[in-house]
């Protein structure tokens, strides 16, 4: 098995309190941990630099990067200032990881970022990274010491999103659920962006995202996470993502998509969560989430592995605390099955 796995660790706390925490994530054997990057969600996100500066300097090999940013609320020529000076601080261990914003996007009023300016961005950041000479409203830099090993992962759940990663990206955080055939989907539309670039075949990493619960209880698991299963519905492809897990069309949402504060993924109070995602079906939630004991989290996870994926970025339910019960159920009831 030679997959790596990453933690997705919310802005909750404080930035010393991140750092205590990355060597526990490191030490439970993750070779990533991401933090999202959407700037005062419900009040209670902090900022994703700050705490990853402050991880940076208490860990050794763990990388660290946004999960995710996008080029809406920082700039993207503050985000290059901001990941470089992560990649420094962790002796080269930044990910610059970017999607299109949704999240961050609707609480500051706007849409989420077009692919038009996902490619400029880029094609930005690769500039500067790799040294060359870039120019920002008409003033030419260069750095003086090029950073051509940070890579720039693209997050994506459709086709074209997915093929332009495929074509422009170093990697690819693929959201399109935990079902394999959604994931086998996926991976061709990745390679159709490779090929079309003329790039070689798994030219960029593929990293699942994957939301998850150990439990042996699999129906508690299961009414837990269906908020998680939810969340996928809002997606312009949830019918061929459902189809493609192997489940029957989804039912039309009557009026607008279910909204707990601040958004279904996020929930402040998961109980009203849960209530508003009850058009969810038991197999959907087992299809597009992993959720049961150790051993069938490890069986999908072997089941992902055979589709020859490069890593799991594993997160749980929770958006205002760290996700300790899934990162020890992962340590020690999953991992050790995988070796």
């Amino acid at each position: 098995m030679t997959l790596s796995f990453g933690l997705r660790v919310p802005t909750t706390g404080t930035p010393q309190e991140t750092a205590e925490y990355a060597v526990q994530v490191e030490g439970a054997g993750f070779a990533f941990l991401w933090m999202p990057d959407t700037p005062l969600l419900a009040g209670r996100w902090r900022d994703v630099y700050g705490h990853l500066t402050c991880a940076a300097m208490t860990t050794r090999t763990l990388r660290l990067g946004p999960g995710v940013t996008n080029p809406l609320t920082r700039h993207p020529v503050t985000t290059a200032s901001a990941i470089l000076t992560l990649d420094e601080t962790s002796n080269g261990r930044a990910d610059l990881v970017v999607g299109t914003g949704y999240s961050s996007a609707y609480i500051i009023g706007q849409k989420a970022a077009t692919m038009a300016s996902m490619r400029r961005a880029t094609a930005l950041w690769r500039s500067v990274f790799q040294g060359q000479t870039t120019e920002l409203g008409g003033l030419e830099i260069t750095l003086p010491t090029a950073h051509p090993r940070l890579p720039i992962y693209l997050a994506a759940s459709g086709p074209k999103m997915l093929e332009m990663a495929g074509a422009i990206a170093d990697g690819v955080l693929i959201h399109v659920g935990a079902s394999p055939g959604s994931v086998a989907w996926a991976l061709e539309r990745i390679a159709a962006g490779e090929q079309q670039a003329g790039r070689a075949p798994h030219s960029v990493r593929r990293i699942i995202v994957a939301n998850a619960m150990v439990d042996d209880n699999k129906a508690r698991a299961i009414a837990h996470m269906r908020p998680c299963a939810a969340s996928y519905y809002r997606h312009e492809h949830a019918r061929a993502l459902l189809r493609l897990a192997g489940l029957p069309e989804p039912p039309e949402v009557t009026g607008t998509f279910p909204r707990p504060y601040p958004d279904l993924g996020h929930a402040v109070d998961w109980d009203e969560a849960q209530r508003a995602s009850t058009f969810v079906s038991d197999a959907a939630v087992e299809a597009m989430v992993c959720v049961g004991s150790g051993a069938e989290i490890a069986d999908r996870v072997q089941e992902l592995a055979a589709l020859d994926i490069d890593a799991i970025w594993w997160r749980d339910e929770a958006s205002y605390r760290r996700p300790d019960a899934l990162c020890r159920a992962l340590e020690k009831e999953v991992f050790p099955r995988l070796r």
